[in-house]
């Protein structure tokens, strides 16, 4: 160790100590950057100096601040050349002769006109032992670095990797919450897409409820009144969960009722929307799709249902269940033009008839145990619950469903629509 006078011992350390109380309350990444590179430059003698940071995501190290130099940011992984070296070891690196080292790059000196000399690297870690980056002395003025130098950086490096690990932290924060806020409002305006009441039709009792496992879902229903007798529903499930599945379903939903404006036909209705899904969906994406038409002054229900989740037609009179199965593919996956073909079915829906139609995250969804709530579990609710209204019905499925889960996270949007018929003497809903 070289021989160090106490007023340059005392001038150092008044330097790193003032460089960490401003460390303490500067906000601005750069400007901290800046204060550190300058307490390096002086308290080492050099003539420059550069940190880089450590993206961990990519394993990478990377600098938009080096004196003496303006520019794009330059990006090179772990362990390449002095400073990757450095952050990948965390091993401090002092070199003479910068031209004598292999891991010396002068491809940087060739483009800037600077020629490097001596180089002295120090690792940035943190108290948990993280390595936050590397600051980088070039050219000692005078001389080489020494092990006084080597100290004295590492002692401010101590200081620097806290500053920058604690201003990563806090930004990592701020980032999340504007994520959160800017979720929070698309949830609300999700919700805003769903319809804000249940039909009120003669003779007939409708209740829905769309949850989603994100602050966003992919799950869809709606209602439309087509005329004096007749009523439209659809339920949708587009593949995935989050933002781009919410994305998705907002453009189903408003392509949806546009081709609703112009047609009531089941069939026609869906396979436009399938042509134009085919478009806009990439990356395996898809959409289920179930759409009913209920002629209740008659009791016939015409559907067509694109890979949906099968309904459940509870039949009162004959106290059974059935299941109204699948009568084409999923929307997304090819157009009309290249095949796509859809069957409309019919069934009677007589009194006392319930019709539940839902995604698949409610009968998929498992408990703890990792036990499949199942569509059986689903038919004894609805039989038990069958003289109940029909947004009963939807909670009741909610409720026990949520009970059965426990701890258990749910991992995909539920969604549930059921149409009652009543029974001749009911003169109104239960």
């Amino acid at each position: 160790m070289p021989i160090v006078d106490d007023s340059r011992r005392i001038d150092d350390l008044r330097i790193v100590l003032e460089t960490t109380r401003a460390l303490q309350v500067e906000k601005d990444i750069d400007a901290l950057l800046n204060l550190l590179l300058a307490a390096a430059t002086r308290v080492v003698g050099a003539d420059r100096s550069s940190l880089f940071l450590v993206d961990h995501a990519t394993a990478e190290l990377y600098s938009k601040i080096a004196e003496g130099e303006e520019g794009e940011e330059i990006r090179f992984p772990m362990g390449a050349g002095i400073a990757g070296s450095v952050a990948n070891t965390r091993e401090v690196i002092n070199i003479e002769n910068a031209y004598d080292d292999s891991r010396f790059n002068p491809e940087i000196d060739k483009k800037t006109g600077y020629r490097t000399h001596t180089i002295l690297c120090v690792p940035l870690v943190t108290h948990e032992d993280k390595v936050v980056g590397v600051i980088q002395c070039l050219n000692k003025v005078g001389g080489t670095f020494d092990g006084y130098d080597i100290e004295i950086l590492e002692a401010l490096s101590i200081q620097a990797a806290v500053a920058i690990d604690n201003h990563q932290l806090a930004a990592h924060y701020l980032d999340k919450q504007k994520i959160q806020a800017s979720l929070g409002i698309a949830r609300e305006i999700q919700a805003h897409l769903l319809p804000g009441k249940t039909p009120n039709l003669s003779g007939y009792d409708v209740g829905a409820s769309c949850v989603a496992c994100d602050e966003t879902g992919g799950d869809y229903f709606d209602f439309f009144t087509e005329d004096p007798d007749r009523l439209g529903v659809v339920v949708g499930d587009v593949s995935g969960h989050g933002v781009g599945s919410a994305i998705v379903m907002a453009t189903a939903r408003a392509s949806l009722r546009a081709l609703r404006s112009t047609l009531t036909d089941v069939e026609q209705v869906v396979k436009r929307l399938n042509n134009l899904l085919v478009d806009d969906l990439h990356h395996g994406r898809f959409m289920t799709l179930f759409h009913g038409s209920l002629d209740y002054s008659e009791g016939i229900f015409r559907y067509v249902s694109a890979g949906h989740d099968a309904p459940i037609h509870y039949h009162h009179a004959k106290n059974e269940f059935s299941s109204l199965d699948s009568t084409g593919l999923p929307l997304g996956w090819v157009s009309e033009d290249d095949g796509y073909r859809l069957d409309v079915e019919e069934i009677s829906f007589g009194e006392g008839d319930i019709l539940v139609l839902m995604t698949d995250g409610i009968w998929e969804a498992v408990n703890e145990d990792k036990e499949a709530f199942g569509k059986e579990r689903m038919c004894d609710i609805i039989l038990r619950m069958k003289d109940r209204s029909a947004q009963e019905i939807v909670d009741q499925l909610f409720e026990e469903m949520e009970s059965f889960c426990g701890q258990q996270m749910r991992q995909d949007d539920v969604t549930v629509l059921v149409v009652r018929r009543f029974v001749a003497d009911e003169s109104s809903k239960p």
